[in-house]
């Protein structure tokens, strides 16, 4: 029987979250597993209260180290891999 691997568990590597919004400041946040980028999207968002209107370009976006795009967390915090498809199932 296989099961799946944790989403916890998943390492990305060396990368790094994008985080920018209206009224809040631009921040790149290194980040090493896929929950812990969509935790700090959830907390960005929550402490700056914006709506998803809001973001700008490319917040949301999980960078590697030659910036290139390998994943994004959409405005309910949910973690999508660079072909947009979903990296957890919905709870």
């Amino acid at each position: 029987m296989q099961t799946e691997t944790p989403i916890a568990d998943v390492s990305l590597g060396d990368l790094y979250l994008h985080l920018a919004a209206v009224e809040a400041p631009t921040l790149n946040i290194p980040v090493r597993f896929a929950d812990e980028a969509s935790k700090a999207f959830s907390a960005y968002r929550d402490t700056y209260s914006f709506g998803a209107s809001e973001m700008k370009a490319g917040c949301g976006n999980i960078y590697n180290s030659k910036r290139q795009i390998i994943g994004r967390i959409s405005y309910n915090g949910r973690i999508w891999d660079a072909e947009n498809r979903p990296v957890e199932p919905n709870s």
